[in-house]
């Protein structure tokens, strides 16, 4: 998508999240393009104007409230499982420069900002870092537990912008997917229920799924049986 892209690795391109959504958006703007599955017959399908659209007000949040003192990107702790907010998370943190890591990863203490499910748990910062609260209940527009201080990403991410962010500073990241073999748009099935599948392993998935005009399924904890996802959502890629 840019000709100025350094030198790739066979059967890899690399990528950025604005010119990903930009071109799905405009190839076909209502098709699905990120459905999850999760506890309880949950069911979220997201077009890519919608996922674009989640992806700039996140991306938006994240430069104007909380790295807008950085002189370069940085990295987000996003302690959270693997689900639709939070591969949203990942793809908006992409889209600003930063590198997303996991509370167990190296480099985490150092994090400026943290982005969690669980607001009493040890990974919460302390010394002035920014916490965000997310809630992944279904549909929800606040979280029930914010500590004082703390950001409700639910309940404030509507008021931010529908544009991406300028591409100047911070540069965006570039992010090296998989180029689906024979270039046919893939129906990608993702199993997130997986243990060891975390957020950035998801979003990476469906970057790559996206990044050659398909799509991804991706099924949380309590999803209906994959092979019966693979018939009913038409999937084309092999399960993972």
């Amino acid at each position: 998508m840019d000709e100025s892209a350094p030198p790739e690795h066979p059967g890899q391109r690399e990528v950025t999240v604005p010119a990903v959504l930009a071109a799905a958006t405009a190839s076909d703007p209502g098709r699905p393009r990120l459905t999850w599955y999760g506890d309880g017959g949950e069911r979220i399908e997201l077009s890519a104007r919608v996922l674009a659209n989640w992806v700039a007000k996140t991306a938006n949040l994240l430069v104007e409230e909380l790295l807008d003192d950085l002189e370069a990107p940085a990295a987000v702790l996003l302690d959270a499982p693997a689900h639709w907010r939070s591969v949203v998370w990942v793809l908006a943190a992409w889209t600003v420069g930063s590198e997303v890591v996991g509370p167990e990863d190296p480099g985490a203490g150092r994090a400026p900002v943290v982005v969690t499910t669980d607001p009493r748990a040890a990974s919460a910062p302390a010394g002035g870092v920014p916490l965000v609260v997310m809630t992944l209940a279904a549909l929800a527009f606040a979280s029930d537990d914010v500590p004082g201080g703390a950001l409700d990403y639910n309940a404030v991410v509507a008021g931010f912008g529908d544009e991406m962010p300028p591409d100047g500073e911070p540069l965006r990241r570039r992010v090296p997917v998989p180029v689906a073999a024979g270039g046919a748009p893939v129906r990608d099935l993702v199993r997130a229920d997986l243990r060891g599948t975390g957020p950035v392993a998801v979003a990476t998935a469906a970057l790559a799924a996206l990044a050659g005009d398909g799509s991804v399924v991706i099924t949380g904890p309590g999803a209906p049986d994959p092979e019966h996802l693979v018939d009913v959502e038409r999937i084309t890629a092999t399960p993972r």
